[in-house]
C-alpha cells in the first residue's frame, strides 16, 4: 500500500475516471453486477470483494480474471459478509441513540450517537483498505493489521477519499440508472487506485487489451 496525500487523492481519481474511460463496457457489467448481486444487503460484502478483485486483476492483467475472482471469494466471502456488518451494526446504533436524544436530549445519548458515528464511519474507511489487501491476495489478518496501519498513517487522505466516494454516489444516484452502471466501478477503482502502488505499464490505453473478459 502507498501513502496518500490530498494531492495523492485526486490524480488516482483522475486515473479512476481514464481507467473507466478505457475499459468502460467491463466496468460497467462490474457495477450493474454489485448492484444486482447488493440487492439482499447481507452480500454487499462479498459483492464488493468480488469487484475489487476483479478490477484488481484487469488492473494488473488488463483482462478479468474469473477463475481468480472466484478463489477469492471462496477464500475471504464469508469474512467480507462479516467485515461489511460491522460498520452498519454501529450506524443501526449510532441511529437509535439520535432518534433517542431527539425524542429525550441528553449529554449521554449525545455522546453514545458521537462515538458509535464515529466507530461506523472509521470501520468503514478501514474497509477500503482492507479489501484492497484481500482482493490482491493478502490474507485476512495481515490484510487488517495493513488497513488499520493506512488510515493511521493517511487519516486527511482516507477522509478525502470517503468524501470523494460520497461524491460520487450523490452524483450517481441523483442520475438514477448512473448508479447502477457506473457507482461500483468508479468508486471502487478510485479505492485502488488510492491505496495500492501505480501499476507501471507501457501500454498507453489504460489496460484495454484485447484479453478475454
Amino acid at each position: 500500500m502507498r501513502e496518500a496525500d490530498t494531492e495523492t487523492v485526486y490524480r488516482a481519481f483522475v486515473s479512476a475516471v481514464r481507467f473507466f474511460y478505457h475499459n468502460g463496457p467491463r466496468l460497467i457489467a462490474l457495477s450493474a453486477i454489485w448492484f444486482v448481486c447488493s440487492l439482499p444487503l447481507v452480500t454487499v460484502g462479498p459483492a464488493t470483494l468480488g469487484t475489487y478483485a476483479a478490477l484488481a486483476s484487469l488492473r494488473r492483467d488488463h483482462y478479468i480474471d474469473r477463475g481468480y475472482v472466484v478463489s477469492v471469494l471462496k477464500r475471504h466471502g464469508i469474512s467480507a459478509a462479516l467485515l461489511t456488518g460491522v460498520p452498519l451494526v454501529l450506524a443501526a446504533i449510532a441511529s437509535l441513540y439520535v432518534r433517542q436524544y431527539l425524542a429525550d436530549p441528553t449529554t449521554l445519548s449525545l455522546a453514545l450517537g458521537v462515538v458509535t458515528t464515529y466507530a461506523a464511519a472509521y470501520t468503514a474507511l478501514v474497509l477500503v483498505p482492507t479489501f484492497a489487501g484481500l482482493a490482491t491476495g493478502v490474507e485476512l489478518e495481515p490484510a487488517l493489521r495493513a488497513a488499520v496501519g493506512w488510515t493511521a498513517r493517511n487519516a486527511t487522505g482516507a477522509v478525502t477519499m470517503a468524501m470523494a466516494t460520497v461524491v460520487v454516489f450523490l452524483v450517481t444516484a441523483l442520475l438514477t440508472i448512473a448508479f447502477v452502471v457506473v457507482f461500483a466501478g468508479l468508486s471502487f477503482t478510485f479505492h485502488l487506485e488510492t491505496v495500492l502502488e501505480p501499476i507501471e505499464d507501457d501500454d498507453e490505453d489504460g489496460g484495454s487489451g484485447s484479453a478475454p473478459w
